[in-house]
């Protein structure tokens, strides 16, 4: 139970409305969310609120607006005479209204004491201000351990709260109306106009209360106004306030790169565990490769016995076996050492990606690696046409990348001029998760990528379009067989995927490389287009430092073999130590297939 104590009067012609002062943890008590117009509050925006009200710094907000619903309100309300004022006979109709004689103030506009008792909490409705009560609702305790603060101490606080008197029957429009009157009526702020209150004026001492991303932003500022990055528009610095973003810029690059940090957090962490696992893999396989080849060398010494010491040696059913199984030893061998080149290939990859995570992690927070970010990204701007220059999220998405992988930074530039999303250049200062989901919405088109696998192959003989067919079926029985995990392997020919655009098929296929995650090239027709592409990809591998990630295929009867060349010559010497797949018939590349990707997936 509360009692809500203040004076009483009719408003706006037509609202009767009690104002007064009392103990948060009281209005909470007595009210509840209407579920028809108010949101819940997330967990971070609640933190907050439980971090503002502890900080003591600067500690006020507008009165909390509650309504109380009158089932007999037409009654309540027709006896209120011209004076506005609300008497005691009044208050029958409102259960727990108590409207005491006498009037404040003694002259002009007349109001009277009254007291609101309620029993539950579903008695009022909070029109306004529900986020601030809904901390103190039950079953938030673990909110208040995480935000460090002592919740019987804030539930004291005195707060202005006024409760608006409404028709029951309507009472859900009417407190809407109201609702959006008093949010979406008023002229925001400009984060602009706020953080030069806050940085330049200097109003709050506690940066840290404001937001952990506050003191970085405010450093990043300090940085920004001198006007070393007036190139970058959003970072312009301007004497007119309504057309000024820096300040804003700043507090967005901060909270973007902090906010970031938790995801990225458990990513290295999972990436340092998959390093170490395939760290053993690639020690079992070398392992695995010296049991090899102490076997070949074995029946190597046996055949060199007979050869030395067996006239007709040749012909012997024991040399003929000993020669068989050394030709599968070395096949087998061969596997292995494919699958050691694809493991080398895996730890560069994940050694690359854990070292740029843990940059990020160590230096997000750092303005003078920040402002190497945006010295890089000057350059990037002066590329830029005028019109072309994106919004805030577009140069906090850069920023981003800036710091974390400068690769992926240029793959982003280039989706983002490809999808004209440089082009949007309206100022986005009021959003602040636009970044965010800029970021998203490219990662989840460049993991799309990664999931391309790029098939280099002569187009139109039966005998290659048998072999892609066959590549087809591989994939589908892979994705079929790791369906829970949605990997969605998806093989791309560029014959049949080249759009009709101002692309050539060259630039198509030069992109396509670039940007899949696996490569695998048919050389059974010995195709000099395959050659090429293959050459392409080990140049992009080695611009970023990484072995090649492709397969090569090799039928061993090809049709393209007339004159019989040995397959080290007729496939090129060169590429002998590139991952090889050599089959004899067409279910032998299927299933080695299926296995090549579990290995190059990682599943």
């Amino acid at each position: 139970m509360a009692k809500l104590e203040g004076i009483i009067y009719k408003t706006f012609d037509h609202y009767v409305v009690l104002r007064g002062f009392a103990a948060i943890k009281d209005l909470a008590q007595i009210s509840h969310r209407p579920k028809s117009y108010q949101r819940n509050a997330d967990k971070e925006h609640k933190k907050s609120i439980i971090q503002f009200l502890a900080s003591g710094e600067y500690k006020y907000f507008p009165e909390i607006t509650l309504a109380c619903r009158v089932a007999n309100y037409t009654e309540f309300a027709k006896n209120i005479g011209i004076d506005n004022a609300v008497d005691r006979d009044d208050a029958q109709f409102v259960p727990g209204l108590k409207v005491l004689s006498e009037r404040l103030p003694y002259e002009g506009y007349r109001a009277r004491h009254a007291s609101l008792t309620k029993n539950a909490n579903d008695e009022l409705v909070r029109v306004d201000g529900n986020h601030r009560l809904e901390i103190f609702d039950e079953n938030n305790e673990a909110l208040w351990d995480e935000a460090k603060a002592d919740k019987l101490e804030l539930e004291k606080l005195i707060v202005p709260f006024t409760v608006i008197f409404s028709e029951k029957e309507f009472g859900d429009k009417f407190e809407a109306g109201i609702f959006h009157n008093i949010n979406f009526k008023q002229l925001p702020l400009r984060q602009e106009a706020s953080l030069r209150i806050i940085h330049d004026i200097g109003a709050f001492d506690n940066k840290e209360s404001l937001g952990k991303e506050y003191p970085l932003a405010l450093d990043l500022i300090e940085v920004v106004k001198t006007g070393q990055f007036n190139a970058i528009p959003w970072l312009s610095v301007v004497d007119d306030i309504s057309k000024s973003y820096y300040r804003t810029t700043c507090l967005s690059i901060a909270r973007l790169l902090i906010s970031q940090k938790e995801t990225l957090y458990l990513q290295r962490k999972e990436c340092v565990l998959d390093l170490k696992k395939t760290r053993r893999d690639i020690s079992s396989i070398q392992n695995e490769m010296n049991i090899i080849e102490e076997t070949v060398k074995a029946k190597f010494d046996e055949i060199q016995e007979l050869e030395l010491n067996q006239t007709g040696f040749e012909e012997m059913v024991t040399y003929k076996k000993l020669k068989l199984e050394i030709s599968q030893i070395q096949e087998q061998l061969k596997l292995e050492q494919n699958n050691h080149i694809s493991l080398e290939y895996k730890i560069a990859h994940l050694e690359y990606k854990a070292t740029n995570l843990r940059r990020y992690l160590k230096s997000c927070e750092n303005s003078s690696i920040i402002s190497e970010a945006l010295t890089l990204l000057v350059g990037v701007y002066r590329s830029f046409s005028q019109e072309a220059h994106g919004n805030i999220a577009f140069l906090c998405a850069l920023v981003y990348y800036a710091i974390l992988d400068k690769m992926q930074m240029q793959s982003f530039i280039d989706w983002a001029e490809r999808n004209g999303i440089n082009k949007i250049i309206e100022p986005d200062d009021l959003s602040k998760d636009s970044a965010v989901n800029l970021i998203m919405m490219f990662e989840q088109i460049y993991q799309a990528k990664k999931n391309e696998i790029f098939i280099s192959m002569q187009f139109g003989d039966s005998q290659s379009e048998l072999i892609y067919e066959k590549i087809t079926r591989a994939i589908e029985r892979f994705n079929e067989k790791h369906k829970s995990i949605r990997l969605n392997a998806t093989p791309i020919r560029i014959d049949r995927t080249v759009e009709s655009s101002t692309f050539s098929i060259q630039d198509r296929i030069l992109e396509a490389i670039k940007s899949c995650s696996l490569i695998i090239a048919d050389l059974s027709s010995s195709n000099i287009n395959v050659y090429h592409e293959i050459g392409y990809a080990m140049g992009v591998a080695e611009s970023h430092n990484m072995i090649p990630n492709m397969i090569l295929l090799y039928k061993e009867d090809t049709n393209h073999n007339k004159e019989k060349k040995d397959i080290d010559k007729f496939v090129g010497f060169n590429l002998r130590n590139l991952s090889q797949l050599r089959f004899k018939d067409y279910k032998q590349l299927v299933d080695g297939l299926v296995d090549r990707l579990e290995k190059h997936y990682g599943v």
